[in-house]
């Protein structure tokens, strides 16, 4: 992955290589390893260097796009979130070709109206199931001189399955990603999951993280929002450039932050010959799928090594070992279940804890203001916008930590388990969870209003003295008695508004953080649901491996086949092993 290297190429070997796997799937009749084959020869075919641009739903693919190649191309905004996937090219002229499934390719022009049927949702706000393909070509210098294809993809938290299995098919087709992330939620967990599983899981050699909607916040909070997102992606690992799309600073304008991610993103596609990218996400899969085989070979020769008895008792003792393995297997997803509601009471606790203190330190701000009213309207929002974003934060980051530990150990007891690896799969998107308070208006005049009257009450006492002349004494004495009881209507009609506002303000946060603990316990429970499930598909793989490799054996038959896979099947995998090892060295 880091963007540096420079591996050697082993295309040369490819051919060789998958010609001699699939001859060995095909040896012991593991239809689904043989398919599987049959996807990478095709993949290694592909001509140029393909880079997809992905995220969640409303990142802002489509914009950068349109930025890097100076045009309004692809639709953009709230409402046309394009739902196909868009490929751009070089080419001598401007053009744009429309597949739908099982119909004629359609020419149009590269305009708004051409996108009309092809976002996720139309102009009456009603979602438009689309499966589509777009080609688009450019005549344009930069895109000509990269010579490489751009891929726009759609939102990956709006697909619905269809749609999901084209992006996730098209990742293992790439030669490079570009992940783009918001400023407003910095990397959340869905978006770590996402990086992880589908990104690094699929071997893409060379990725991209791209911070974008920086021109949405303060220019004062661009650095920590690009300092956080660095922290959180180098949990993952520490070899992936992250890059602002926006300007970080007001020395930099927009033109220079674009131009920076081009160049980027041309050292990606230039800096060695893509075939040696491929070559190498090739030869990985192919050690992974070798590795599957030699299971099998094994389990297949044990087997031919018995007597019909012994075959008889190995069968039952494979079959007792299915039954406590699902017992096993269960055993995982209710500790799984007990860390997730674990962390959710955690998390709770720590809320709270910091709620009272910011109610706390809030009514002591609110006891110091000489206008509760301009303070709940003007200062309050503000306030409350930083401190909450900043809670979400540190939620944010307890999750991701706790979420990452908790696969770790997943992956380490089901290692020491059933001795095979985790494959994960690509997690829903979740809603981004904010604390967003719902302040209301209140009832009450500003208290200027309240100052002009006793300023006007005293006022009123002050031409009384003058008027009564002789009667000096008396008059003094009303003026001093006007103005302490103005005083003290004021100081009464201040704390009744404090009261008023201090009464309002809890009740609001109050309201706030258990919505927003509702929220983030939903998303806990859909993302260690998505977990039960991969560990779900992964017992079934474990068992449809453990119960060909029964099929397939049987007592008494000649195991020099068998064994001639597994040898053949073993010393190429340790050929392609060393030969990855090597070029990486």
């Amino acid at each position: 992955m880091m963007i540096d290297q420079h591996p050697m190429d082993l295309s040369q070997y490819l051919d060789s290589w998958l010609h001699q796997s699939s001859l060995l799937a095909e040896s012991c009749s593991v239809a689904e390893i043989v398919s599987q084959l049959q996807t990478i020869a095709e993949r290694l075919h592909f001509p140029g260097f393909r880079l997809a641009v992905v995220g969640e739903f409303s990142r802002g693919k489509s914009t950068l796009l349109n930025r890097l190649l100076e045009r309004d191309l692809l639709p953009t905004g709230a409402l046309p979130t394009t739902a196909t996937l868009t490929t751009i090219t070089p080419g001598t002229e401007d053009s744009m070709v429309v597949s739908f499934d099982s119909s004629p390719e359609v020419h149009r022009e590269i305009d708004a109206a051409s996108w009309n049927d092809l976002v996720v949702t139309d102009s009456d706000g009603k979602e438009q199931e689309v499966l589509a393909k777009v080609q688009i070509t450019l005549v344009h210098p930069w895109l000509e001189a990269l010579d490489a294809e751009l891929i726009d993809t759609p939102g990956i938290g709006e697909l619905n399955t269809t749609r999901a299995a084209i992006v996730f098919d098209l990742l293992s087709q790439c030669d490079a990603t570009v992940l783009l992330v918001s400023a407003t939620l910095p990397f959340s967990v869905t978006e770590a999951a996402f990086l992880e599983q589908e990104v690094i899981g699929k071997h893409i050699p060379r990725i991209l993280v791209i911070v974008s909607k920086l021109d949405t916040i303060q220019h004062e909070q661009r650095e920590e929002v690009i300092a956080v997102t660095r922290e959180r992606i180098a949990q993952i690992s520490a070899d992936i450039l992250v890059l602002p799309s926006y300007p970080v600073d007001e020395n930099t304008n927009d033109t220079e932050a674009i131009e920076a991610v081009q160049s980027q993103i041309t050292a990606m596609v230039a800096r060695g010959n893509h075939k040696v990218w491929r070559s190498q996400q090739v030869a990985k899969q192919l050690i992974d799928i070798l590795a599957q085989l030699i299971d099998i070979g094994s389990v297949a020769i044990a087997s031919a090594k018995m007597s019909a008895a012994e075959y008889e008792q190995a069968l039952k003792k494979a079959k007792a070992a299915m039954r406590t393995a699902e017992l096993q297997w269960e055993q995982i997803r209710l500790e799984l279940d007990r860390r997730r509601i674990q962390h959710g009471q955690t998390l709770k606790e720590n809320l709270f804890s910091s709620k009272s203190r910011l109610i706390e330190v809030l009514n002591q701000e609110l006891s110091q203001t000489d206008n509760p009213k301009t303070w709940w309207e003007r200062e309050l929002p503000l306030r409350l916008r930083r401190e909450l974003f900043s809670l979400g934060q540190k939620s944010e980051e307890f999750l991701l930590q706790e979420i990452a530990d908790d696969f770790d150990w997943l992956t380490a007891e089901v290692s020491h388990t059933f001795s095979t690896q985790m494959t994960q799969q690509s997690s829903q998107k979740q809603e981004n969870l904010e604390i967003k308070p719902n302040l209301p208006q209140l009832e009450m005049s500003p208290i200027q209003g309240y100052r002009w009257l006793t300023r006007l009450g005293g006022g009123v006492a002050v031409i009384g003295s003058y008027l009564t002349g002789g009667a000096a004494v008396m008059a003094i004495a009303l003026s001093l008695g006007a103005a302490i009881l103005s005083e003290q209507f004021l100081s009464d009609k201040l704390e009744e508004q404090r009261q008023q506002v201090e009464k309002k303000l809890e009740l609001s946060i109050d309201k706030a953080f258990n919505e927003y603990c509702e929220r983030i316990f939903e998303r806990l429970r859909q993302i260690y649901q998505q977990i039960a499930e991969d560990i779900q598909r992964q017992q079934l793989t474990w068992q449809s491996a453990k119960t060909a490799a029964i099929e397939v054996s049987h007592p008494d038959s000649d195991e020099q086949p068998w064994q001639q896979m597994l040898d053949k099947a073993s010393a190429l995998k340790q050929e392609i092993l060393a030969a990855v090892e090597t070029s990486n060295h």
